[in-house]
């Protein structure tokens, strides 16, 4: 009998636990009444002799990746607005030495969208469009322009893969959910 009852404890504690959880999971993002694109984002670069893989100014290898989340809130009246969590982490070749992780907490204060470029990953596809993002705050920093402009997510929804060469990759995950 008290081992019956320790079990249906359990399963209420575990189920209570899980309601919870699967309520403020669900919170994010507002209600039904905008549009809401979330993008997962991940990058690896561990090809030192990849041009993908070296700083444009220097010539030297950058080697490491970063992963993170994105949620764009577009409004009734067209405004723009959004979220980013993004985490980079480097290391030196072979592996040897950590540069460190670095974590970004952007808050995205406006944004837009507009017709896609040649170095966006629907560029080509009739139509498409990618957020630009106006205005931010990074780590309580205003307008760090590494995260202005065009931050090549795409609009429509889908997965979108770049594998220019070994080591090398790069995939968005985009969801849209219309207002209802």
């Amino acid at each position: 009998m008290r081992r019956s009852f320790l079990m249906l404890a359990a399963l209420a504690a575990a189920a209570a636990l899980a309601a919870g959880f699967a309520s403020s999971a669900g919170a994010y993002g507002g209600g039904a009444s905008h549009d809401t694109w979330q993008i997962g984002i991940s990058g690896n670069c561990n090809n030192p002799t990849s041009s993908f893989c070296q700083n444009p100014e220097t010539g030297s290898p950058e080697l490491g990746g970063f992963w993170g989340w994105v949620e764009f809130d577009r409004f009734a009246d067209g405004t723009i607005t959004g979220d980013e969590q993004v985490t980079g982490c480097g290391h030196g070749i072979g592996g040897a030495g950590s540069f460190g992780a670095e974590h970004a907490d952007v808050d995205i204060t406006s944004a837009h969208l507009a017709a896609a470029g040649p170095d966006d990953p629907n560029f080509g596809t009739p139509g498409a469009q990618v957020f630009y993002i106006d205005s931010n705050v990074v780590n309580g920093e205003p307008n760090v322009a590494d995260f202005l402009g065009d931050s090549g997510i795409p609009a429509e929804a889908g997965h979108y893969s770049f594998h220019p060469a070994a080591g090398v990759a790069f995939n968005l995950q985009v969801a849209f959910r219309p207002a209802k």
